[in-house]
């Protein structure tokens, strides 16, 4: 265990060459479509989204970077209407359920969702500030 060493958890915005900001290392672009990268402990195998510094099962610290499942199933939802100045509004908040156990908090795409609806990630921009567009990873329906 680390003692004495604070841990950085914050998620800042990056440049992009499109000119949009990508917040934080969360996602990346392979192959043209958005992958997360949460965290997978290597003592224990338990997959969380955020990568974490520790393992919530076992606290080891033996957490590398793991690509996290495309698709997912749409957990809970809710319409935000009421936002600071920079979000679009309304916009859709929820939970994703992985296959691989981990539960991701996200921003949501689309107007005819529910729970239980199949869901996958990908890439779009949910705000704009003084800087230009906000660009983040957000799920939406899955194709059949």
């Amino acid at each position: 265990m680390r003692i004495g060493k604070p841990l950085q958890l914050s998620v800042e915005a990056i440049e992009k060459p499109t000119g949009t900001r990508l917040c934080g290392d969360a996602a990346e672009l392979r192959d043209g479509r958005a992958v997360l990268i949460g965290g997978i402990c290597k003592d224990c195998g338990n997959q969380t989204f955020p990568r974490a510094p520790v393992c919530c099962v076992c606290m080891s610290e033996a957490i590398q970077p793991h690509a996290m499942p495309r698709t997912g199933t749409l957990y809970a939802f809710s319409t935000v209407h009421v936002a600071a100045k920079k979000w679009k509004k309304p916009m859709r908040i929820g939970y994703v359920d992985l296959p691989n156990g981990a539960r991701v908090f996200t921003h949501l795409q689309g107007d005819d969702l529910a729970i239980g609806d199949a869901v996958e990630v990908g890439m779009g921009v949910v705000g704009e500030d003084e800087n230009g567009p906000i660009e983040t990873f957000v799920f939406r329906r899955a194709n059949p």
